[in-house]
């Protein structure tokens, strides 16, 4: 009797250290600082320095444009005549559609004669 008496305690003693050792692993998996958790936060860390990396580069691209535009007139002119859509009195602008599916800026796709 002895012998089953340690028998069953052995058993349990089994059982015990191997439901501890689950949960271990369980916590080492899927724990607040387990493995996934820390792979998850390691790719969210790569997209985040990816992103400021681009826009460091668009703030970089943004001041040399900047000080292209404050040390040229002419580039200044460019700019306004491109994005803004500005001209000089009595001038005329012609606005030539190169493919019937892109849109132009008055969204007709015909193309457009600015008088001013």
């Amino acid at each position: 009797m002895a012998d089953k008496a340690v028998f069953v305690r052995s058993k349990a003693f089994l059982l015990l250290l191997t439901l501890l050792l689950f949960i271990l692993i369980l916590t080492f998996f899927f724990g607040d600082s387990g493995i996934v958790e820390i792979v998850q936060a390691q790719k969210r860390i790569e997209k985040l320095e990816k992103r400021i990396a681009d826009l460091e580069e668009q703030r970089d691209r943004l001041q040399l444009e900047i000080q292209e535009l404050r040390k040229d007139p002419r580039s200044l002119e460019a700019v306004a005549r491109e994005k803004l859509w500005l001209m000089k009195k009595d001038e005329k602008v012609i606005v030539v559609v190169p493919d019937k599916g892109k849109k132009g800026p008055d969204k007709s796709g015909e193309p457009k004669e600015v008088r001013k």
